[in-house]
């Protein structure tokens, strides 16, 4: 499998992957609006992802390249959403022990990964 619609689809598995590192370290440095910002990009490189996969005339899952990057993506996203969750969790801990100061954190938290 190679031409232009495969070039085009792992550039655009590339672009997510690239997203789900920004994410990663917006997470750990606990920066709402920076992965809110990230959540609404990820969507976007997502179908752009899912779009270029429909130009194939193959599965990616055939071509070992294209299969191993699909399986990091997907590994990487799980990771980030269970060090969200984490993250979330201990927010809502340090908001019950000091209501006003993390309510504008908790409508963060909201906005970002809970209303998708």
């Amino acid at each position: 499998m190679s031409g232009p619609n495969f070039a085009y689809f792992m550039e655009c598995l590339e672009a997510l992957e690239n997203l789900l590192h920004a994410e990663t370290q917006a997470i750990a440095a606990q920066h709402l609006d920076t992965i809110d910002s990230i959540m609404k990009q990820k969507d976007s490189c997502l179908k752009a992802v899912m779009e270029s996969k429909d130009l194939l005339k193959c599965n990616p899952r055939d071509h070992d390249i294209a299969n191993t990057q699909i399986d990091f993506v997907i590994n990487l996203q799980a990771r980030n959403a269970n060090s969200f969750k984490k993250l979330k969790e201990r927010i809502e801990v340090q908001k019950n022990n000091s209501l006003p100061a993390f309510q504008n954190v908790d409508s963060k938290l909201r906005s970002t990964y809970l209303s998708r």
